[in-house]
């Protein structure tokens, strides 16, 4: 397996279980690989906190399993991205707990910081669904022009050109979720306006 983006891979779903973003046992994440048909994504059932770079697992874009055990049983959601949208380069999924708890009570997280101005540009949210399958199809109509669905009671999938950037879409999401709680404890919840937000985009060249 290529090294380099094996590492990536390792070291992000590893970044996430150290912020508390995944737990020990769920999220996941995946690479496009640079012949443009197969992925590297993370094993099922590997402590995400210790996953190395060995353990990654290569799969053609038809599902097929080319190197590695068994991937992720959310797969189909990854595969899904890949073949819909070429942009799509990485996929990061992340159980960010405040983030899903908020989608889950039916509460919009809007743009409240630059930095979620800037990472996140749609934010779409689902019913649950159970992962595989059934996770996928409730993904897809969703995908086109979607960086972020959410599913309430469950995760977050990211989708970006880089793995850091689709990580941290997910940190950002969180961050977020955070200050609204905080907001909403001692006064108002104050969103960014669109027109604030344009201008955030504009300045960081994300228009």
């Amino acid at each position: 397996m290529p090294d380099r983006l094996s590492e990536e891979v390792a070291h992000t779903i590893r970044r996430l279980y150290g912020r508390g973003l995944v737990s020990g046992v769920g999220g996941n994440a995946s690479v496009r690989l640079d012949d443009g048909a197969h992925i590297l994504v993370t094993p099922s059932g590997y402590f995400k906190g210790g996953i190395a770079s060995g353990d990654l697992v290569k799969v053609a874009l038809d599902g097929n399993v080319v190197e590695g055990a068994g991937p992720s049983s959310e797969l189909p959601t990854h595969l899904e991205a890949y073949r819909r949208r070429s942009d799509v380069m990485a996929v990061v999924h992340g159980h960010p707990p405040t983030a899903v708890g908020l989608i889950t009570a039916g509460l919009d997280i809007s743009p409240l910081t630059p930095e979620h101005a800037v990472m996140v540009r749609q934010l779409k949210v689902v019913d649950f669904a159970t992962p595989g399958a059934r996770g996928a199809a409730a993904v897809a109509p969703y995908l086109d022009g979607c960086d972020v669905v959410g599913i309430r009671n469950h995760g977050f999938f990211a989708f970006a050109r880089t793995l850091h950037d689709a990580a941290s879409k997910i940190e950002v999401l969180e961050e977020s979720a955070k200050i609204y709680v905080a907001m909403a404890q001692v006064g108002d919840v104050r969103t960014l306006e669109p027109s604030t937000v344009a201008e955030i985009r504009r300045t960081y060249g994300r228009e």
